[in-house]
């Protein structure tokens, strides 16, 4: 299992084969969906990973306290000591992580596609909503199309804004985009 990796963008673009990576969207949301998933874990024996190993602690105590796993394990120093040991391991796909590379890389497997035409891809970018923040899969034949933002919420305010261009006093930053809100935050997982 996964800790839900760097929210959800870690999973999207590697892990290991044939491990279940919550789909997610904040670490914080973690413990909601192992309450509403317990049967997954029931009597298993568990690997938890993470980018470093940090989240790891926190996670696999939190599935510890809830008594239904055989038992639970965390990959020492996390993906990132592990691909420095196995460049040529099990991990497929990149490693996010969290600075303006978004990712590196010990393979050239690519795991995730673009959100658009579903084409490989796995380079992120920012969303180009003004003050948005979150990251989008987008390929350069659709970015070269218009096709930048992470949602269609976002996408047509991107096209509001551009029709729009001049704004009229200072917009509110926000962490994150409203079409968050519509996403489910804890998926259920099928056992």
């Amino acid at each position: 299992s996964s800790d839900g990796g760097a929210e959800c963008f870690s999973g999207l673009k590697g892990q290991f084969s044939q491990c279940l990576a919550p789909n997610i969207r904040k670490f914080s949301y973690f413990p909601d969906y192992v309450d509403q998933n317990l049967d997954l874990f029931r009597d298993k024996k568990v690997l938890m990973y993470c980018t470093g190993g940090i989240r790891c602690e926190r996670a696999s105590a939190y599935l510890l306290s809830k008594e239904v796993c055989k038992e639970v394990y965390q990959l020492k120093g996390g993906i990132h000591k592990y691909l420095e040991s196995f460049p040529d391991g099990f991990y497929r796909g990149k490693l996010f992580v969290f600075d303006e590379r978004y990712a590196i890389s010990s393979n050239a497997d690519v795991i995730s596609e673009c959100r658009y035409c579903s084409a490989p891809w796995d380079q992120y970018q920012l969303c180009t909503t003004l003050f948005c923040c979150q990251l989008v899969l987008s390929c350069p034949a659709c970015r070269v199309a218009g096709r930048t933002a992470c949602c269609a919420a976002c996408q047509s305010k991107d096209l509001r804004q551009e029709e729009e261009s001049g704004a009229t006093g200072p917009a509110q930053i926000k962490e994150e985009c409203e079409c968050t809100d519509q996403r489910p935050r804890i998926p259920q997982d099928v056992p």
